[in-house]
Order: structure tokens, then sequence, then C-alpha cells
């Protein structure tokens, strides 16, 4: 009696499509965190915008409070800015990297 040995078929292993799909959702939350940081320094500017001209339209007194939203806007505006540049930047070394 003669017995075959079927050859096995090469199969993806589960991990590499766990990390295809992993890949994928670490990029679309990279690119989900920061469009939701631009739109709230977006919201922070116009915030500092309303309040710095409902003082200069005399309806509000509270210098005070204007001047903290005007700097939280420029401050998130710089850090945004500088994440950008960071992002970039590491983006051009890996590219640079020889495999």
């Amino acid at each position: 009696m003669k017995t075959f040995i079927v050859p096995i078929s090469p199969m993806r292993l589960e991990s590499q499509i766990q990390t295809t799909q992993n890949q994928a959702n670490v990029t679309n939350g990279f690119s989900n965190v920061l469009n939701q940081a631009i739109e709230n320094v977006k919201e922070s500017q116009q915030a500092a915008d309303q309040s710095a001209q409902s003082l200069l339209m005399g309806q509000s007194d509270d210098l005070h409070n204007v001047m903290i939203q005007a700097e939280q806007a420029a401050l998130a505006l710089e850090l945004t800015v500088q994440v950008t540049s960071k992002a970039i930047n590491a983006y051009n070394e890996i590219m640079r990297m020889q495999f």
C-alpha cells in the first residue's frame, strides 16, 4: 500500500494579517489625531478673535481673559507648527535610509 504525502500550501499567517490591519489603523489614527489638533487650533483662534472683537466693541471689559485666550491660541498654533515640522523631518529621515 502506497501513501502519498500531500504538500502543504503556503498560507498567510494571522500575524501578517493583523500587522497589515494594525498599520492601517495607526495611519488612520494619526491622521485623525492630526486633523483633530488642527480643528482645535482653529477653534481656539476663532474664540480669541471673538473675545478681542467684543472687547473692541465695548461689549466686554475683561482684557485679562482676552489676552489669555490670545496667548493660548498662539501657543496652540506654535505647537501645531512644531509637531508638523518634526513629522516632516522624521519622514524625510526615513526616506533617506538605505535598505
